[in-house]
């Protein structure tokens, strides 16, 4: 009982210690420098305090296959945590061969800023729409545009750093 004990011990910290370093990660990549150290100092703690109990005994199977599934399944997690936080900030670039000025107006009236440009596509003009949105934004975005446009073509990147946007003011759940 004890071995099993200490396998699940060695999975729990390397999931929770990976789960953190993949947000530490994002966290850098984003420019959040202050998270992002006090993130990546914990999940070296946590690392530390997993990799002591397996290098004690590296005859041990079940610890070592905890200490790899515990990688795998802590990047996953840390994954789906990064999602759900929806961190930064992202562009959400719309092109539409007949319908750019309605979607820029609907997504006006949804309270988010948008930008406008016309363009020369394969076949004839285009309407370009640039919205700068938190990524908790994007999915109410393209649910707008497809309302207006479902054959429009719609591209969202990662804007690392983002000044002087026009947000929408936040809704209150309360």
């Amino acid at each position: 009982m004890e071995a099993l004990t200490q396998a699940l011990l060695i999975f729990t910290l390397r999931v929770i210690g990976i789960a953190i370093s993949t947000l530490a990660t994002i966290l850098t990549v984003q420019g959040r420098k202050l998270l992002a150290v006090l993130s990546g100092s914990l999940s070296t703690l946590i690392y530390v305090v997993a990799i002591a109990q397996v290098v004690t005994n590296l005859r041990n199977i079940p610890n070592l296959a905890a200490y790899v599934v515990g990688f795998g399944v802590g990047t996953w997690i840390g994954m789906i945590i990064e999602e759900w936080m929806a961190l930064g900030y992202s562009e959400v670039r719309v092109i539409s061969s007949s319908r750019g000025e309605p979607i820029a107006a609907a997504l006006r009236r949804a309270g988010f800023g948008v930008t406008q440009i016309y363009g020369h596509g394969r076949e004839g003009s285009v309407g370009i729409v640039d919205v700068f949105v938190p990524r908790k934004s994007v999915q109410t975005v393209i649910q707008t545009v497809e309302k207006v446009d479902p054959q429009a073509i719609i591209t969202v990147s990662e804007a690392r750093v983002v000044r002087r946007a026009y947000w929408r003011p936040p809704e209150r759940k309360w």
